[in-house]
């Protein structure tokens, strides 16, 4: 399963087996790219989307030159914009 499908049963609410429809996962990819820069590239990275691998919290500490409970705070609050858009 590749990031943004992940993202998208996430953000969807949807149970892990359940397969995610390209309509969806569509919406979830321009919900996404309309995130501002860095927020874009910490949950791009943080799901793995267009990257070989998702991030842990830790990595991206280490990347934003912050500790893993920043990266979760700004990871949840993203998640958060996300659902908003999707439901609009």
């Amino acid at each position: 399963m590749n990031g943004l499908q992940h993202l998208a049963q996430y953000l969807f609410c949807m149970d892990e087996g359940e397969a995610v429809g390209q309509d969806k996962i569509e919406k979830v990819k321009s919900a996404v790219d309309k995130l501002p820069a860095s927020d874009n590239i910490l949950i791009s990275k943080r799901y793995g989307i267009e990257q070989d691998r998702p991030y842990t919290l830790k990595e991206l500490a280490a990347i934003f030159g912050t500790d893993r409970e920043w990266v979760r705070k700004k990871e949840a609050r993203i998640l958060r914009t996300l659902r908003r858009e999707l439901k609009g």
